[in-house]
């Protein structure tokens, strides 16, 4: 197997490290707030954790699909049309995150509690509704993207 047919198969994997990546960069960027308000650490802890568990919920249900041989390639999650339940449940665990997100977010406070500890984004959020924005226009880039994967019919590349 040739180096693009062995990435074809498990970059999955690639995005679970780019997730704990994120998380570890999120740890050091946030490790002075913490500092100076140790009280803010099991705050900082549950964001840490939701974001390593939900962000690689679908990671790992792709993992699943190509492990089980059931999914070829990571070629193949761009043509659901196909009707696979694999990649159908793929694309069910996207949206289940992103259902659980909002819920967090705008029912169970997550977006104030984000804006009470610095540090876990690039640039702080002033404002639980600022987040709540960024929130909701991520979705809709995130939808308009699931809706031409839908959409469109692309040839899936036959790597092995």
């Amino acid at each position: 197997m040739n180096l693009f047919g062995l990435l074809s198969k498990h970059f999955w994997i690639l995005f679970i490290v780019v997730t704990f990546a994120n998380a570890i960069i999120m740890k050091i960027r946030t490790r002075k707030h913490i500092e100076r308000d140790p009280s803010l650490k099991v705050g900082y802890d549950i964001i840490f954790k939701g974001f390593l568990i939900w962000g690689n919920i679908p990671w790992v249900v792709m993992g699943a699909g190509i492990l089980t041989g059931r999914v070829p390639t990571i070629w193949h999650y761009f043509k659901p049309q196909d009707g696979n339940p694999y990649i159908i449940a793929f694309f069910i665990s996207i949206f289940i995150v992103w259902l659980l997100g909002t819920y967090w977010l705008f029912v169970k406070n997550g977006a104030d509690l984000l804006v009470s500890h610095p540090g876990i984004f690039r640039s702080d959020f002033s404002s639980s509704t600022k987040v709540k924005l960024f929130w909701v226009l991520s979705l809709i880039g995130g939808i308009a993207a699931v809706i031409m994967i839908f959409s469109m019919n692309l040839p899936i590349l036959n790597i092995r």
